[in-house]
């Protein structure tokens, strides 16, 4: 058990930054700002953390409590969010708060504002007023909507994010089979806070490197609502490049099930199970038993297998039936078929492959005394994630903190030469596919590193050919791929031949970075190992990404994303009340992983600027996931209370959820927060004695009652349009929106004139919408280019780069070294 005044801190990855936390004023819950910055503090920043001196921060009212019992300083969120940090309380309202803010600021790298405009501009902490008066400073504004969006001052949160984004809409995958009883869904716990936290983050870290460059601070404008799109970057990419008439195209239309869907039940629960792939086909009958009904030449293609999915699942279903999730996880890892078990958060506590990699954590702290909790997101080799302080007790720092504060910046970045793009002389050796380390590597790429993407026309990453454009497939044709894999060039090599080999090794000796997310074991069969790379650079950054780590018992498996979420917990946790675990819509969650990579990447490319020092990072995706499921992993840590899935409802607010509207399968969500927000709502619905009535009037009637006052609000949303309604609410100053699907979101008048949609030139397809980064800078013009073709830059990179000959290269491919 760690004491904290006995632990000698190791080195730390972020040691001399200082980062101040403002808090949320709202009264809708929003943890992204807490999120943020325990990721600065984990890895090694100061982080002060402000809060409002009466009720301290959100997340201390929220629990989850030990035995129910509330208190300020004990609650599971308050200290899982809060690790690391000082805290201090100022009135934010009051002049002489706003100085002491001021002096933190003047000393201070980074501030996170978690507060819309209008709040901020009343109380003079606005982002133009603060870059004005600190010129060094990196503001990073994290609103529901954007600071200087058209939406700039609306009332969102988790709820309204996640069903604007088209994520709650894909909810469950696959497995509507009618919709009208089963609507979209929103995730489990708050998930889009922690996207949004880890969003801003790794956008806080891109502006610290622009001004590295520059010696600038800057605005960074994070939005929850476009964190959330860029969770459903593939249907960007359908809906620019695929065929009207196509399934690909017309699935974003529909909720109704057509597809594979992730999990499915067995004898003893659920598992997560996928045999899309040709290879995946081949080992899946091999776990299976080679049963009569494979063998259909239906069945032979990934295009016959989609055209006939209602049978197969009928096959898998009654062979899952007669086996437990241990025998099927064991028979189709055996064959190498992606299949994870879905486990619930007491499960997950108790894994054998977490308890090896020592995932969780044990401190002691002066408030809750003995607490565990999750660990770290990502494992360093060098400047390791360490908690050498529990959460602050309110106002516990403020004598340490506000009567002695130094104004000294800790990163003043002398010397640097002057950079045209943050990361311009970074390079990147990019064996990543799929979609989480593509996606990190984009915004590498976005910010000026030359990234290099490493791959093969003789095992193509699998987007290549997951859709075509205009009705067309090919390996440059996908528009998911477009949708990710931009600002990079494509080198084309086999890395079975010791030639290929030693042209991979000769790029890494000229790169910064080197990123993969092969199975475990791979990039040793190839010779390039971390402990193979560090001979030819030492102080090279690598980051491996796999679904479950590096080490221990399971880190050979095979999976990827949706099979991760169930390892994680967060299957279990999301559903109908009363129902099936499901599947999770936006290809979630390998492109919150690769927004985290970004974070991550930069922290260690940071260590390495004050110290030299190069580092492995070892991310387990599923790890990743638990971390943002602090809710209901710190109530089982906490209470023993294993947490099931509550559809779109809240804990703490009532009512909570989507509401049908006028319409084939049209919702709004609506999230309530207080009381007099209820009010509101039963004067805008056209019933306001509901607002009276003793069942509904005060939260717990609400929360005690929460079935009927569901169907009374249905009832009487079903009389309005959708966007009539959201309007009427928005008026009131109410946290709502529509429920989206990815056309609506695409074509959203806001979100369809952002940065975040670019327009970009490809050499096959031409020119084509695709998803930027979800962020803007002030400071920052993003260098966006359109996702490479196969081995596109081949011959650049062998002569230019690395010095080869035309003969050479002629010989290379010949050789099919270069394919």
């Amino acid at each position: 058990m760690a004491r904290f005044e006995q632990y000698e801190e190791p080195p730390r990855a972020l040691e001399g930054l200082k980062v101040v936390e403002l808090p949320c004023l709202d009264t809708m819950p929003f943890m992204a700002a807490s999120m943020a910055a325990k990721s600065f503090a984990d890895f090694g920043a100061e982080v002060v953390k402000v809060e409002p001196p009466r009720t301290g921060s959100q997340e201390r009212a929220l629990g989850p409590f030990r035995d129910e019992m509330p208190d300020p300083e004990t609650g599971g969120l308050h200290l899982y969010l809060n690790t690391n940090k000082l805290g201090v309380t100022i009135d934010l309202e009051n002049p002489r708060g706003r100085d002491q803010v001021f002096d933190l600021l003047a000393a201070a790298d980074i501030v996170f504002n978690p507060n819309r405009p209008e709040v901020n501009e009343k109380l003079g902490i606005d982002w133009r007023t603060l870059t004005s008066r600190f010129p060094k400073l990196i503001v990073v504004s994290i609103t529901f909507f954007g600071a200087e969006s058209a939406y700039k001052n609306l009332r969102g949160g988790d709820l309204v994010a996640t069903h604007m984004s088209g994520v709650g809409y894909e909810t469950p995958w696959h497995q509507v089979t009618d919709p009208k009883t089963q609507p979209p869904l929103k995730l489990g716990g708050r998930q889009s806070d922690y996207l949004t936290g880890y969003t801003a983050a790794a956008a806080a870290m891109c502006a610290l490197y622009s001004r590295k460059s520059n010696g600038a601070g800057q605005h960074v404008d994070v939005a929850q609502w476009f964190s959330m799109i860029s969770m459903v970057r593939p249907n960007i990419g359908f809906y620019s490049h695929e065929d009207k008439n196509s399934d690909s195209f017309q699935r974003l239309y529909s909720r109704q099930k057509r597809a594979a869907q992730w999990v499915y039940p067995c004898k003893d629960g659920w598992v997560s199970f996928n045999a899309g792939t040709d290879r995946f086909w081949r080992g899946a009958k091999k776990a299976l038993g080679h049963p009569e009904w494979m063998d259909t030449e239906l069945f032979n293609t990934v295009l016959g297998r989609a055209s006939n999915i209602d049978a197969i699942e009928a096959g898998v279903i009654d062979w899952l039936s007669t086996t437990t999730r241990t025998e099927a996880f064991e028979r189709a890892q055996a064959e190498h078929v992606p299949c994870f078990p879905v486990h619930s958060p007491a499960e997950v506590a108790g894994n054998e492959q977490y308890k090896a990699r020592k995932f969780f954590v044990d401190l002691d702290h002066p408030a809750a005394r003995e607490v565990r909790m999750p660990g770290a997101p990502c494992k360093f080799s060098h400047t390791p994630w360490r908690i050498v302080r529990g959460a602050p007790r309110l106002g516990e720092h403020n004598e340490k903190i506000l009567q002695n504060r130094s104004v000294e910046s800790g990163d003043r970045y002398a010397g640097r030469n002057l950079l045209k793009k943050p990361l311009e002389g970074i390079r990147v050796a990019d064996f990543g596919w799929i979609f989480a380390v593509p996606h990190a590597t984009a915004w590498l790429g976005a910010l000026g590193a030359d990234v290099i993407r490493i791959e093969t026309s003789g095992a193509p990453d699998l987007v290549r050919y997951l859709t075509g454009t205009d009705g067309s497939v090919g390996a440059n044709r996908s528009g998911v791929f477009h949708a990710i894999n931009s600002s990079r060039r494509s080198l084309a090599l086999n890395l079975a031949t010791p030639e290929g080999q030693e042209i991979a090794r000769k790029i890494i000796r000229q790169s910064d970075f080197v990123t993969e997310n092969y199975t475990v074991g791979n990039m040793a069969k190839y010779n390039l190992a971390y402990d193979d790379l560090i001979k030819i650079k030492p102080d090279i950054i690598m980051l491996s990404g796999t679904p479950l780590g590096q080490d221990g018992p399971f880190a050979r498996t095979v999976g990827f994303g949706p099979t991760t979420q169930a390892f994680a917990g967060l299957c279990h946790i999301t559903g109908y009340p009363d129902s099936f675990p499901c599947g999770i819509g936006g290809t979630w969650p390998d492109f919150a992983v690769g927004t985290g990579m970004v974070f991550f990447l930069l922290a260690a490319l940071h260590h390495r600027d004050r110290t030299g020092e190069g580092q492995y990072l070892d991310l387990s995706m599923a790890e990743m996931v638990t971390t943002m499921m602090p809710e209901a992993m710190m109530d089982f840590l906490m209470n023993g209370r294993d947490q099931a899935a509550i559809g779109n409802r809240d804990e703490s607010m009532a009512p909570h959820g989507v509401f049908p509207v006028a319409g084939e399968d049209k919702w709004i969500a609506i999230a309530i927060s207080s009381d007099d927000e209820f009010a509101k709502l039963c004067e805008a619905l056209g019933v306001p004695s509901m607002a009276a009535d003793p069942k509904f009037s005060r939260l717990y009637g609400r929360l005690a009652n929460v079935e009927e006052l569901e169907r009374e609000i249905a009832t009487r949303t079903r009389a309005h349009a959708r966007d009539d309604l959201v309007t009427k609410l928005r008026a009131r100053d109410l946290a709502a929106g529509p429920v989206y699907n990815t056309p609506e979101v695409i074509n959203d008048p806001v979100f369809s004139e952002s940065s975040m949609l670019v327009n970009l030139k490809h050499g096959e397809v031409g020119e084509r919408a695709v998803p930027g980064l979800p962020v803007r800078f002030s400071g920052i013009d993003l260098e966006y280019r359109g996702a490479p073709m196969i081995g596109e830059h081949t011959d650049q990179l062998m002569s230019e780069l690395l010095g080869y000959s035309p003969a050479e290269i002629a010989r290379l491919k010949e050789a099919k070294v270069l394919i």
